[in-house]
């Protein structure tokens, strides 16, 4: 078993992130709130602002504990409804590597929020879910 991971853990609006490499520990936090707020207040996209933010925090994270030049993150990113109307996110980590350097990932990451769709958008969701496998070099 590698010594190389990363941790992710969803409270109520709080996403907490720790990466290790052997004896080095790095912890960040990303409110969710705050995020939620900014993106309302700047008219910015929730979905796609929280992805910018946690790739953001893991890159920091993992260089706290391995300085390296290249972190290849691979995910898939599904949602229940376009993502600006989603209640349900669910991220599912394919492999994030450092230098070549595999971590070791959590199988995934569901964020859900209060449903405010209406019962027609509820029943017609399945049409415009989102089903897409993110590669990024950082």
């Amino acid at each position: 078993m590698s010594d190389q991971r990363i941790t992710l853990k969803a409270s109520k609006g709080l996403l907490r992130m720790a990466a290790k490499n052997h004896g080095e520990v790095s912890i960040r936090d990303i409110e969710i709130k705050m995020l939620l707020g900014y993106c309302w207040w700047y008219d910015l996209p929730v979905i796609e602002t929280l992805l910018d933010v946690l790739e953001m925090a893991l890159k920091g994270s993992i260089s706290e504990v391995l300085p390296h030049d290249e972190l290849l993150v691979d995910y898939t990113v599904r949602t229940n409804d376009l993502p600006d109307d989603s209640s349900e996110v669910e991220i599912i980590f394919n492999g994030i590597s450092a230098d070549g350097i595999e971590f070791s990932t959590p199988s995934g990451l569901v964020l859900r929020g209060d449903d405010s769709r209406g019962l027609l958008q509820k029943i017609t969701s399945f049409r415009r879910r989102v089903n897409e496998n993110v590669q990024r070099v950082l």
